[in-house]
């Protein structure tokens, strides 16, 4: 059985628009996504969401614009080994206690229950308070 690892949207942003060690960092990881089998990383269909939002904050772009949503779309689309999980309700009820439980803002707090509601044991990720989790973090 392979260890599923979950892919915070932060490896993503690196991998777009990061420069230096954060962008070589966040290649070596798509590539170990490219070179994997098909769902051992996963990450949430919000990582997409916040991932157009972050990368238009940073270049200006607007997610009115269809060709730079696309853009950002295909880019994510094209590892297709990447398992991409719902964004459900049991999602935010999973959430909201590990908001309390680990001390993590919503955002993270998903990152988290999706990781566990799908069975990954590590996080890719730089965002040291997945350090407060019982994930494992890497990055």
């Amino acid at each position: 059985m392979v260890e599923r690892k979950y892919v915070d949207v932060n490896v993503f942003v690196y991998w777009l628009s990061g420069t230096g060690e954060l962008l070589e960092k966040a290649k070596k990881w798509v590539k170990a996504i490219e070179s994997s089998i098909r769902g051992e990383y996963i990450t949430s269909s919000l990582t997409i969401y916040e991932l157009m939002i972050i990368i238009a904050g940073l270049t200006g772009e607007s997610l009115r614009d269809r060709r730079f949503v696309t853009d950002v779309f295909e880019a994510i689309s094209s590892l297709n080994k990447l398992g991409v999980m719902p964004f459900t309700k049991d999602i935010i009820e999973r959430a909201l206690d590990a908001m309390k439980k680990f001390d993590l803002d919503l955002e993270d707090a998903i990152h988290y229950a999706t990781a566990v509601k799908y069975h990954a044991t590590k996080i890719i990720s730089n965002d040291e308070d997945f350090e407060r989790t019982n994930l494992q973090r890497a990055f």
